[in-house]
C-alpha cells in the first residue's frame, strides 16, 4: 500500500483502489516463499539481494545457505560487506560482529575473546532452501510454511526438468501479473512475434474463469472468438493469414495465475509434441522494479529424451521465449499502475484477480523469531 505521504502527492484522480476493490500491495505479499536468484550465484561470498523491500545478504558455508537482514545491529553497517571468518558464521566489515546461522551474534573481533557482546545482539534471519537450481527465500514473520504449498504443483511432478533464468524489469509486479491474467491480449501483441507466427491465431475472443481446487487461484480459459472479423466503419482484421498452419489451442485449454502472482501456462510444443509447463514468476524488488523468474519445465521419459530437451531449451526455445516476452516488457515497463483506468469485457480476470488476492492473501503471522 502507499503511505500517505505517497497519497498527498498523488492528484486525487488517482488515488481510488484500482477497480476491483483493495488495491494490491506495492511491494507483494510478504507471507510467502519466493524465487530469489539462481544458487550458482552464492558462492564465496556474501551477496546482496533486495526483494520485497527487504535488504539481505545470502551467504553459503560449509555448503549450507543463510539469509539475513544486511544490515549489522552495531552501527547499521552492510552484512554483505562482510567476511566468512569462521565456519558457519558472517563477520561485519566493520567491527568485526560475528554471527552464527541463527543470526546470534558469537563475537565482536575488535573487543576481543572476553567481549561482552556475545550472546546478547543478533540479526534477523530469513528462511532458505535451495531447490531446481533455485534459492527460495520467505519474507513473513513466524514459522514459514513448506515451501512446497508455494510452488506450482507442475514443479512438483516426477521427472520434472527445470530450465530458467531472471530478468530485471523495470515495472510494478502487480501490472506484469495482471498482464498474466489479461489473456487476451497476447492474440493481439504477440500475434506477429516469432513463436506464434505459423500459429492460427483469432482476431478476438472471449474468457472466462473458475477457482482453482486448491483455493490458491484461477483458472482462466477462452470460451469463444473468431479467426477474421469486420469491423464497422474499420474493415477486416486480420486482412490475411494464409501461411498460420498450426492450431494450437492457447487460450482453449487455459492458464493458472496463483498467489502470489505467477501465472502456470501448460501445452504441447506444435512440432515435437513433448508435453511443457512455463512459469513466469515476478518478485517485487522495490515498488517500481520486479525480477522476473521464467521457468521452462518439460517432462522427459529417459536420459536421452532429457539431453534432447535440455539443447532444444538452450540453443533455441529460451531465445524464442525471451523475444516473445520482451514484447510484454516493453509495454508494461511504460504503463503506471495508478493511473485513472476505464475496464471493459476483456477485463473480467483482471478485476476477479484483484478481488480474489486480496481476500486469500496469507494473513501476516506473529513473529517467533
Amino acid at each position: 500500500m502507499h503511505s500517505t505521504q505517497e497519497r498527498q502527492a498523488m492528484p486525487e484522480s488517482t488515488v481510488a483502489a484500482p477497480a476491483g476493490g483493495r488495491e494490491l500491495p506495492a511491494l507483494g505479499h510478504q507471507e510467502y516463499w519466493y524465487p530469489l536468484l539462481a544458487s550458482h550465484q552464492v558462492a564465496r561470498r556474501p551477496v546482496a539481494v533486495r526483494a520485497l523491500g527487504h535488504e539481505l545478504v545470502l551467504f553459503r558455508s560449509e555448503g549450507q545457505l543463510s539469509a539475513f537482514v544486511d544490515r549489522c545491529p552495531h552501527r547499521g553497517a552492510r552484512l554483505s560487506q562482510g567476511r566468512m571468518l569462521f565456519p558457519g558464521t558472517l563477520s561485519c566489515g566493520y567491527h568485526g560482529w560475528t554471527f552464527n546461522r541463527d543470526g546470534q551474534c558469537l563475537a565482536s573481533i575488535v573487543e576481543g575473546p572476553e567481549s561482552g557482546i556475545a550472546g546478547k545482539a543478533r540479526v534477523r534471519t530469513y528462511p532458505i532452501q535451495e531447490r531446481f537450481g533455485i534459492v527460495w527465500v520467505y519474507f513473513g514473520l513466524g514459522q514459514a510454511p513448506p515451501l512446497d504449498e508455494d510452488l506450482p504443483p507442475e514443479l512438483l511432478e516426477p521427472n520434472a526438468l527445470v530450465q530458467f533464468y531472471f530478468e530485471d524489469w523495470s515495472a510494478t509486479w502487480r501490472n506484469i501479473t495482471e498482464n498474466f491474467v489479461d489473456s487476451l491480449h497476447t492474440i493481439y501483441v504477440h500475434r506477429g512475434s516469432l513463436m506464434m507466427l505459423l500459429d492460427k491465431v483469432p482476431a478476438w475472443g472471449k474468457l472466462a474463469l473458475d477457482p482453482l481446487p486448491d483455493g490458491k487461484g484461477i483458472n482462466i480459459y477462452g470460451t469463444g472468438g473468431a479467426m477474421q472479423a469486420d469491423y464497422p466503419g474499420l474493415g477486416r482484421f486480420p486482412r490475411r493469414s494464409w501461411w498460420r498452419i498450426v492450431t494450437t489451442p492457447r487460450l482453449g485449454r487455459g492458464y493458472d495465475v496463483r498467489m502470489p502472482g505467477y501465472i502456470v501456462l501448460r501445452r504441447p510444443t506444435p512440432f515435437l509434441k513433448f508435453r511443457t509447463s512455463s512459469v513466469q514468476w515476478p518478485v517485487p524488488i522495490d515498488k517500481d522494479h520486479t525480477r522476473v523468474l521464467t521457468l521452462y519445465i518439460t517432462y522427459p521419459r529417459n536420459a536421452l529424451v532429457k539431453v534432447a530437451q535440455q539443447l532444444w531449451y538452450t540453443v533455441y526455445f529460451q531465445w524464442l521465449l525471451k523475444g516473445f516476452v520482451g514484447q510484454d516488457k516493453a509495454l508494461i515497463e511504460n504503463q503506471r499502475y495508478r493511473d485513472p483506468e476505464k475496464l471493459s469485457a476483456s477485463d473480467t480476470g483482471i478485476i476477479h484477480w484483484r478481488r480474489l488476492a486480496a481476500t486469500i492473501e496469507r494473513a501476516p503471522r506473529e513473529a517467533d523469531r
